[in-house]
């Protein structure tokens, strides 16, 4: 709209200059020495227009001369520019898909004139990683990474950190990580790569303290948070348990969040494993019977038979009890069978071992049953059940007749048709 006003603008003014220049063209007159120029006022005009457009021309004209090596220079790296680009995507391809030794090769021909080489020279460190050989190279490429301009100090560090915690060299990787941790101490980043440090080197209790950040920033899923959780306390409830301190057991149990003291039935058997490491039969046999009474767990009925100290005939009492309600449990049977086998009951044992094969074959009744058998010198039958056990274990399907068939059955299929179970 501006410039249609402008035409317009512009055509009247040169109609209206012309029809006044026609009738009363002007006089002009330029003297110089000897020399007189006379002319019309319109013909000066025009001369002075064309004076100053050839003017103009030759002033844009030098400037253009003057600009074009810093231009040629300016196209000449937009052009490098441009390629360095295709090689990355090139490279970033490359190593996607696993070919290692070519994206490193295609990696640093773009990091040369890249625009963000730290990121091209972190690639290759990370495609030189993948070949697993000359590592000095690697670590080259992640120090180019880390003095090149656009380098970010905190991701080459972490990235070096992933590097030496794939190789398996924790206690390298630990001062790096906590010194970030000191100067970044919420990044999700630094709190990830360090929480796998200390998996990986056992620092448990150092990993205890930063669960609850980890939680906090959602580093890991829900899933794998409770595994990391669950293991660091489950390792913490055994290394003080060896160190023969019940006094400490107890407070970390204390500590330990709520959600596992009464959500976890693993880590609660592993509780009471340390009880009983530590001569807290009573405490370890009492808490599970509690916690069975409170919810029935196939974890924690299997757990309660695994307590293979202190007073087996009370255990063996407290378990009959829960026959009533739960008889055809075959972890219950399990259990009954291990305790009964505890208080020197192999007719009992033997009879709660096969009732819980008959409901669903195990390996740990089989185990348990063929040492029973073992122990009454039975031996074809224990090597059946031993046979049996270890089918169950590698996954094989059970066989139709013999050693997978419970063990009275079995017996009876031996000795022939006409003999009692």
């Amino acid at each position: 709209m501006k410039l249609l006003i402008g035409v317009i603008i512009t055509l009247f003014a040169s109609v209206w200059m012309a029809l006044s220049l026609r009738q009363d063209p002007g006089y002009a007159m330029f003297s110089m020495g000897q020399w007189t120029v006379e002319t019309s006022f319109a013909f000066m005009i025009l001369v002075l227009i064309a004076l100053f457009v050839a003017f103009y021309a030759l002033v844009r004209l030098a400037m253009r001369l003057w600009h074009t090596p810093g231009q040629t220079l300016a196209a000449h790296q937009r052009r490098l520019q441009r390629k360095a680009r295709r090689l990355f995507n090139l490279g970033s391809r490359q190593l996607a898909a696993g070919q290692w030794a070519a994206a490193e090769k295609t990696l640093l021909k773009s990091a040369a004139h890249s625009e963000t080489p730290a990121l091209d020279y972190m690639s290759a460190a990370r495609a030189t990683h993948h070949l697993n050989e000359a590592k000095w190279r690697r670590d080259l490429h992640l120090r180019k990474a880390e003095e090149s301009p656009d380098a970010d100090k905190l991701t080459v560090q972490l990235t070096r950190a992933e590097f030496l915690l794939d190789d398996q060299q924790a206690e390298q990787a630990r001062p790096l990580l906590e010194s970030l941790h000191a100067l970044n101490p919420r990044h999700p980043g630094v709190l990830l790569w360090l929480a796998r440090c200390y998996r990986q080197s056992g620092a448990w209790d150092s990993l205890r303290q930063l669960l609850p950040e980890l939680q906090k920033k959602k580093v890991f899923g829900p899933d794998l948070f409770a595994e990391i959780e669950r293991e660091t306390y489950h390792a913490l409830l055994q290394n003080i348990a060896a160190s023969g301190s019940l006094e400490k057991l107890r407070v970390l149990w204390k500590q330990t969040p709520a959600t596992l003291r009464e959500g976890n039935e693993a880590l609660l058997v592993d509780y009471a494993t340390a009880l009983c490491e530590l001569d807290a039969f009573d405490d370890a046999e009492a808490l599970l019977r509690e916690a069975i009474n409170r919810r029935w767990n196939d974890k924690l009925v299997v757990g309660y038979g695994m307590l293979e100290r202190g007073n087996a005939a009370a255990q063996l009492a407290a378990a009959e009890g829960w026959l009533a309600q739960h008889g055809d449990d075959p972890y219950l049977l399990l259990t009954l069978g291990r305790l009964a086998k505890r208080c020197q009951q192999p007719a009992k044992a033997r009879d709660y071992l096969e009732r819980s094969i008959q409901i669903m074959p195990m390996p740990d009744a089989y185990q348990e049953l063929g040492e029973l058998l073992e122990s009454l010198h039975e031996l074809t039958h224990a090597g059946q059940c031993f046979r049996a056990g270890l089918r169950l274990l590698v996954g094989k399907p059970q066989e139709k007749q013999g050693v997978t068939l419970p063990a009275a059955e079995a017996a009876q299929q031996l000795k022939g048709p006409g003999s009692p179970p």
